[in-house]
Formats: C-alpha cells, sequence, structure tokens
C-alpha cells in the first residue's frame, strides 16, 4: 500500500517524496522489523516505542512515524505525529482496508460472562448459516481455526490483520470481547460497533485502574463506539450496567432475570446438568433446554439472545444455537473420568464470579462442596481475602493454593487470602503446589460430592515469575482420576 493511503485521514508532518513509496508491512515492534517495513514508536504503558527507534534503523525500516523528532539517516522517511495511540488504529485500519467496516461487529464488555456470552452468539450464528470470527479470552477463532489468545483484546494491528482475515474468509460477522484496558488504551478506536454488551461489573482490575468508578467508566465507553443505528445491550439486573440506560444515545434493550427486562426468562429451572427455561423477547416465548449450568448462564444466554436479535438473527437460531452449545472451556467445565463425584474447573478468579459458582452448585444440588483456588500475583490485591471468605462460606472444604504467582511469592498471595478467613472459619488449609492441592481435594471427595478447582480454567499453564510452565486443571485432574476410567 501507498504509504499515503496509510497517512489518510491522520494530521502529520513528514518527509515523504513526491514518489510516494509502497510499504508492506506495519508494526510496533522493533525486533520483528525488516528492510523496507513502517515502524510506529508507539507510546505504550509499559514502554515507549520511542526508545526503540535506532534498533529499527538498525533493522532497516524504511519509515518511522513518531511523536518526538529524532536523528535518523539519509533516505529514512519520517513522520511525526501528535499521539501515536490515535493514530495507530487509523494506520491499521487504513493498511488493511478498514476491514472492521465490512463486518456486522458485535463486541462484549463487562467484568464476568464475557467468554460464555461470545460462545453462545457464535453458535447462534452457526445455527443461522454463518461462520463468524470471534476474538476472545480464550483464542482467536476464524474460518474454523482457532489460535490460543495473547490478550482478550489484542492490539490494533493484529485487530485489523483478523477482521481482513476474517472479510477475506467471507465472514460477516465478528464477535470479540472487549476489555477495560483496550477500551482505555483506546486499542478499539476506529471500530464501529453494531451491537455493543455490557453484562455486568464488580470490582477487578483495580491495580490498573485504581477505582471501580474508573474501571467503569473505561466499560462504559464501548457504548460511544456503536454506530448511529447501533443497539445497546445491558443487564438490567446488574444496578451499574442498569444505570447507564439513560445516558446511552442509541437504541437500548435490556435483558435480565428481575422485572422490568425487555428481554427476560421464565419457568427457570436449575439442576447440576443444566437449565431449562422460556426466554421472553418481543412478545414471543421460546423454550430452551441448555447443558449450560445456573442462573447466571441462563443470563448469558439471554444477552446472546438479545444481540443477536438485535442484527436480525431469526428466533429459531437463536433457540438452536442457545441448545447446541454444550460447555464453554474452563467455565463450570465438567471433567468425567467415571468418579462417583462431580468435577468442575472454572476461570471464576474474583470474588464475585466465585461466589456465583460455588452459590449455583450449592443451589443445583445442596451437595458438599470442595475447593481449591489461589489468586494471581501481580494483580488486585484487595480481592484476595474477600475471595478467601466467598470461599469457606460456600464450601465444606477449601484448600487455598497457588495460581499465577508471577513475580510474588506465593506464601505472600496465600497469607493475604488467608488473612480473610483467619479467625473466622475452620474450613481450611494451605497446600502452596497446585498439583498437590488438587490431588488433596480429589482424596476428600466422596460419592456426591462436587470439586471445584478455580482461577485459572482454560489456562494450559503456570506463570512463575518469568516462566510460562506447563500446567492444565483439567489434566491434572483427569491423570489423578485416571484409576476410575
Amino acid at each position: 500500500m501507498r504509504l499515503n493511503d496509510i497517512l489518510k485521514g491522520i494530521k502529520h508532518k513528514s518527509s515523504i517524496p513526491s514518489a510516494d513509496p509502497e510499504v508492506k508491512r506495519i508494526t510496533c515492534d522493533s525486533r520483528s522489523v525488516r528492510a523496507g517495513d513502517m515502524f510506529i514508536a508507539f507510546r505504550g504503558y509499559a514502554a515507549d516505542g520511542y526508545e526503540f527507534i535506532g534498533q529499527a534503523v538498525k533493522n532497516g525500516a524504511g519509515v518511522i512515524l513518531s511523536e518526538k523528532d529524532f536523528d535518523a539517516p539519509a533516505g529514512l522517511i519520517k513522520i511525526k505525529v501528535n499521539d501515536t495511540r490515535t493514530a495507530l488504529p487509523m494506520i491499521a485500519g487504513n493498511f488493511y482496508g478498514r476491514p472492521s467496516e465490512k463486518l456486522k461487529m458485535i463486541g462484549v464488555t463487562g467484568t464476568n460472562g464475557k467468554t460464555t456470552v461470545t460462545y453462545i452468539i457464535e453458535s447462534i450464528l452457526k445455527e443461522a448459516g454463518e461462520e463468524p470470527g470471534v476474538i476472545g479470552t480464550i483464542s482467536y477463532r476464524i474460518n474454523g481455526k482457532a489460535t490460543p489468545a495473547k490478550n482478550t483484546t489484542p492490539g490494533p494491528i493484529d485487530l485489523a490483520a483478523m477482521f481482513a482475515d476474517m472479510v477475506k474468509a467471507s465472514a460477516r460477522y465478528a464477535v470479540m470481547e472487549v476489555s477495560s484496558h483496550a477500551l482505555d488504551q483506546g486499542r478499539v478506536n476506529g471500530i464501529a460497533f453494531d451491537t455493543a454488551i455490557f453484562t455486568n461489573i464488580t470490582p477487578e482490575h483495580l491495580d490498573y485502574h485504581k477505582t471501580l468508578e474508573e474501571y467503569f467508566i473505561a466499560k462504559k465507553k464501548i457504548f460511544a463506539k456503536l454506530k448511529k443505528n447501533g443497539v445497546a445491550v445491558i443487564n438490567i439486573d446488574d444496578p451499574m450496567a442498569a444505570s447507564l440506560k439513560k445516558s446511552i444515545k442509541n437504541k437500548t434493550i435490556t435483558y435480565g432475570l428481575g422485572e422490568g427486562a425487555g428481554v427476560t426468562a421464565k419457568n427457570i429451572e436449575l439442576s447440576p446438568d443444566g437449565s431449562s427455561f422460556d426466554v421472553v423477547m418481543r412478545g414471543k416465548k421460546i423454550g430452551v433446554k441448555t447443558r449450560l449450568i445456573g442462573r447466571h448462564n441462563v443470563s448469558n444466554i439471554l444477552a446472546a439472545a438479545a444481540a443477536c436479535d438485535a442484527v436480525g438473527v431469526d428466533i429459531r437460531a437463536i433457540k438452536a444455537g442457545a441448545e447446541a452449545i454444550h460447555m464453554v472451556p474452563g467455565r463450570l467445565e465438567p471433567v468425567i473420568c467415571g468418579q462417583p463425584f462431580k468435577v468442575f474447573v472454572d476461570f471464576a478468579h474474583t470474588e464475585d464470579a466465585l461466589r456465583k459458582v460455588l452459590g449455583i452448585l450449592k443451589d443445583a444440588s445442596g451437595a458438599d462442596i470442595i475447593t481449591v483456588f489461589g489468586c494471581g500475583g501481580d494483580r488486585d490485591r484487595a480481592k484476595r481475602p474477600l475471595m478467601g471468605r466467598a470461599a469457606c462460606e460456600l464450601s465444606r472444604h477449601v484448600i487455598i493454593t497457588s495460581d499465577n504467582p508471577r513475580f510474588e511469592e506465593p506464601g505472600s498471595i496465600i497469607d493475604e487470602i488467608v488473612g480473610g478467613v483467619k479467625g473466622r472459619f475452620a474450613n481450611y488449609e494451605i497446600e502452596a503446589d497446585r498439583f498437590k492441592a488438587i490431588g488433596k481435594a480429589l482424596g476428600l471427595a466422596k460419592a456426591g460430592s462436587m470439586v471445584v478447582v478455580a482461577g485459572k480454567g482454560h489456562e494450559d499453564y503456570q506463570i512463575v515469575k518469568d516462566k510460562v510452565l506447563p500446567f492444565d486443571d483439567r489434566e491434572v485432574v483427569k491423570k489423578m482420576l485416571g484409576k476410575y476410567k
């Protein structure tokens, strides 16, 4: 693509020659620069690309875009902009042919439920004969191929490249989880959504956002990115999400299990093996039977149904898609090896999510629950004692262990969890080795028990300092339950 086409719509000062050179590749990673590439010295939050201009030049960059001036060898094209964070999404969109404009965009934000809602929407769209692209926490899925996700919401260049691949594969829909970090950092700037869903908000990522209000402010930015005829879908059961209804300028659809929701559920029947209920929407009633467990998944199906209805999906496909999905990886995922008790692996890593998961299982069966969990290092510390309290309140026995300690000492993290339960509860023990902790929990289980291994869900690794070690809760459980096969 010609350089002037890449810079279309962007205010800049440059030394572009009249020949208007062709650029074959754009990147923010100086290490990956090849001869003739355009390097964007992006001002990030952990590092400033300006510091790596020298490496980009050494690697053969032909064009460098930066906020600040720098000494450059003869022949190198310099482009100066006021703000790389504003420019980068526009550059990426231009370079890849503005692919998001050729797709129906469905964005999902909120603390909990994002991943499950995107999986349900994907299932519904497939039942409608579509092959949507999906970008989320677990994987990026395009044309039937899944790639493990590095971030819930990738950076602008990766996003534009993925959307271009979706268009090339003849996809008509893109479904994506939109994180608070992505909204705050402008990663989704330049994307206009046809539908945006807000599931709920509870304290999370306060190591980054500092306060719940700042977190909320970041999340609600998604509605400013709706197309003029775009539709907002909000969970009226969540007070903070519901409060947005008055400020959203676009058409708004509410969903929820309480009174006043535009899309709701009636005749709900819950069990440890699934749920059945009627979706009530636009005066119509759809009977749904799903293997997804718990009231929160009834709510997630309502969110997906509302969003799909908003973009014109047939009601029969909504029913079929909601019933076709049997499991979301790492979300109350059952591990079945013939054992006389149930085992679930779940991603719950906040107090609210852990309470929901354990409450669901307790309400559904009344069975005794044995919970294994820990908290991640270098993340929000305030939730640690709260999660400990939630686990002990809703479990017969709790084993507090390590999660992804990163650069913190596992023992220090555990001490902060124990701070919320010491002197209040006696139904817990500590086993810092996660492998041994899971083994202890399974050893304590008896016929009718439920073992919940929480915190890591779909993850197949454990982060210890700067090492990423293989560790999958599901595979560990399977290995230990091998005797039942």
